[in-house]
């Protein structure tokens, strides 16, 4: 097992870097610059690199997904599109403080899912999201691998031949019940009343 000092910077990068805080005048603490440097570092690591921004101090904290101030909310029920925005430490729609789930029932999603339903704009994303998608990242889950043209090509071909050979499979198996059976003699014999009489006629 690793010892916490093999997990931790050195102490002069450390130093380092809250010189350069204390100088740019920013108000991270060191251990908050490391840790978005880490998240940074990783989300490069998997292809998904966005712009660095401070750490929000306000937001919403919905289960696992922080939502900063600023970040907007979309829901659509039957047709009918609705918008909230995350304001200090609450979600305001419709000039009201709700949750994700209250956003959906009032548009008339009862019984619908808000993490499936809710799509989140972030605030330094141009990219409307799926909540659950923001929820697996922040939980730390990898994001599916996006499929090639050539794959998805692949998979259809494969999924379009087992379906050809079903329906064939099943196409021979009606005609097999549909043809009448014949009875065939095993001994190819006459029987004696086929037989004709060789008396001559009168």
């Amino acid at each position: 097992m690793e010892a916490p000092s093999d997990c931790l910077p050195p102490t002069h990068a450390l130093r380092r870097l809250a010189a350069f805080l204390k100088e740019s005048g920013s108000k991270l603490s060191p251990a908050d610059a490391a840790t978005m440097a880490i998240n940074q570092w990783m989300a490069c690591e998997r292809g998904q690199f966005t712009m660095l921004a401070p750490t929000p101090t306000r937001g919403y904290q919905w289960k696992t997904l922080f939502l900063p101030e600023g970040t907007e909310l979309r829901a659509t029920v039957e047709g009918e599109t609705a918008y909230a925005r995350v304001e200090g430490d609450g979600i305001r729609y419709r000039g009201r403080r709700v949750s994700p789930h209250q956003m959906l029932l009032d548009l008339g999603g009862k019984g619908r899912n808000a993490w499936r339903e809710v799509w989140v704009l972030l605030p330094s994303e141009h990219k409307w999201l799926p909540a659950a998608r923001l929820r697996r990242l922040a939980e730390g889950e990898p994001a599916p691998r996006p499929v090639s043209p050539a794959e998805a090509m692949s998979a259809a071909a494969a999924c379009m031949s087992e379906t050809l050979k079903t329906a064939l499979a099943l196409v021979e198996q009606a005609n097999e019940q549909a043809l009448p059976a014949f009875e065939r003699r095993v001994c190819p014999q006459r029987r004696a009343s086929d037989a004709l009489d060789d008396a001559p006629l009168d």
